[in-house]
């Protein structure tokens, strides 16, 4: 099965006072970028990097969390929010 997503960019994201991430600003780079539902943290890694917007598709650097509906993209490091696939409903 395939879904379309909204790619999201958090390009101001910021630690509250209890340590926690919050994304601050974010704005859409690409709208309807269709994926299967057996895509990998690899694919979506890969496709960002292909696009310019990581340096890396390394997966010692990098976290996926796929929730479905829901597809977001870390720093391992400090599981800092980068990017999230958001589907189109």
């Amino acid at each position: 099965m395939e879904r379309t997503y909204n790619l999201v960019n958090y390009f101001d994201v910021y630690k509250d006072e209890v340590g926690c991430w919050s994304v601050n600003n974010q704005c859409i780079e690409e709208y309807d970028i269709t994926l299967t539902d057996d895509v990998t943290g690899k694919d979506i890694c890969t496709y960002l990097m292909n696009k310019g917007y990581l340096l890396t598709n390394d997966m010692r650097m990098l976290t996926v969390i796929d929730e479905g509906d829901l597809i977001e993209v870390y720093q391992k490091k400090d599981m800092i929010p980068l990017f999230a696939f958001v589907a189109n409903n």
